[in-house]
């Protein structure tokens, strides 16, 4: 039970979270632990769930929806609105608010803040057993804003993955953790890579991104020594080193997913030559 607030001279602030599911029943339990103590209100949106998790959620005393996918941003904008109050903090069913970070969100809304403003979270991932440090960059991190007024602030709609959300107003950090706590296996987190690459590389060339060797060349070192160097990921060991090399990767398989998107020749039929064993 977290420690009670002082008193508050303003009425207080109801605050709704709201949480997107699919065959989550491994780790709804511990997002929703996390919560329901202080929480006005819990919404959970599926999308499909055949593991139970829409039960798991309803029994801990979440109010639970379905709905076919929409999209990330259509999703959790589709979240936003069924929410009972107008200040919503937005998680996935993989992350943990932690003592500290639910503090500081309670003393956010019992001071009534500007509904155009918005909070940022700190949140770092688990690897290997280890919480590694964050690994945006300051203006990334200051984007990452999981705690809006629904009346001002909405998931950027064209966004189609790692999607943020738009306040007119200010984006306040909160002190405390938000746990990612997925304890993935290489080939889990390689599997994740692989999922999202398509819609990265659609995002890309929305953005006017364009593919060439020479960024395979680059941007992934540059990722790695972002990640290892420059964000601490030096200071956890070995592990350190795979999930540098991993981010690393990642970075190589967006670059190269553009080139082949948009410079690869597509053959679908092998040659006559190479058939009747003359091209060589």
């Amino acid at each position: 039970m977290l420690d009670a607030l002082p008193p508050s001279t303003t009425d207080k602030v109801q605050l709704s979270v709201v949480i997107m599911t699919k065959n989550e029943a491994a780790v709804i339990s511990r997002c929703l632990g996390a919560l329901m103590d202080w929480a006005d209100d819990v919404v959970v949106l599926d999308s499909g769930s055949t593991d139970g998790t829409r039960q798991i959620a309803a029994s801990l005393g979440a109010r639970v929806f379905e709905q076919p996918w929409l999209g990330f941003s259509a999703q959790r904008n589709r979240a936003v609105e069924l929410a009972r109050h107008d200040w919503v903090l937005c998680l996935d069913a993989d992350e943990v608010v932690d003592a500290r970070l639910a503090r500081a969100i309670r003393e956010a809304m019992a001071a009534n803040p500007d509904p155009r403003d918005g909070f940022c979270l700190d949140r770092r991932d688990e690897f290997f057993g280890k919480l590694f440090p964050n690994l945006k960059n300051r203006a990334r991190n200051r984007a990452f804003i999981r705690l809006f007024h629904r009346a001002h602030g909405r998931w950027n709609p064209e966004q189609l993955i790692h999607e943020e959300v738009q306040v007119p107003g200010r984006s306040i950090p909160l002190p405390g953790i938000l746990l990612h706590w997925r304890s993935f296996t290489l080939g889990e987190q390689l599997r994740r890579y692989l999922g999202n690459v398509e819609l990265e590389v659609e995002q890309m060339q929305l953005r006017g991104k364009r593919g060439s060797i020479w960024r395979l060349f680059v941007h992934p070192p540059l990722r790695f020594a972002w990640c290892y160097i420059a964000c601490g990921g030096w200071r956890m060991g070995e592990a350190g080193i795979v999930q540098g090399m991993m981010v690393a990767h990642a970075e190589w398989l967006r670059w190269a997913s553009l080139w082949e998107a948009q410079k690869a020749p597509r053959v679908p039929h092998p040659p006559a030559a190479l058939i009747n064993g003359k091209g060589e």
